[in-house]
């Protein structure tokens, strides 16, 4: 149990310096289930960001360039698919 707090600090550390410290883009990865969220919308927003302080700026679906994501709700549309796909997103802070 002590391990998943520390690494749930330095994670939260590390999003928090970069996107509104120091101002760093940064990239997340997922492998969502298929069919595993609702309407297909896979949320990517890490917790407890100010509303407004980042934008999803770019999306890739197993390496590809994808368009299909709100950049101000932070969620991506997946496409349908029987099997899983891998998920690259780019948060990227809004400019103050």
């Amino acid at each position: 149990m002590s391990a998943y707090h520390s690494i749930e600090l330095c994670y939260l550390s590390a999003v928090y310096t970069n996107l509104l410290i120091t101002g760093e883009a940064m990239d997340f990865y997922f492998k969502p289930m298929p069919k595993g969220f609702k309407d297909n919308i896979l949320r990517v927003a890490p917790d407890i960001l100010p509303s407004g302080s980042v934008k999803l700026t770019a999306v890739e679906i197993d390496g590809k360039p994808y368009e299909n994501f709100n950049a101000d709700e932070l969620t991506v549309t997946l496409p349908d698919s029987d099997s899983s796909v891998r998920v690259k997103v780019t948060l990227t802070p809004t400019e103050k």
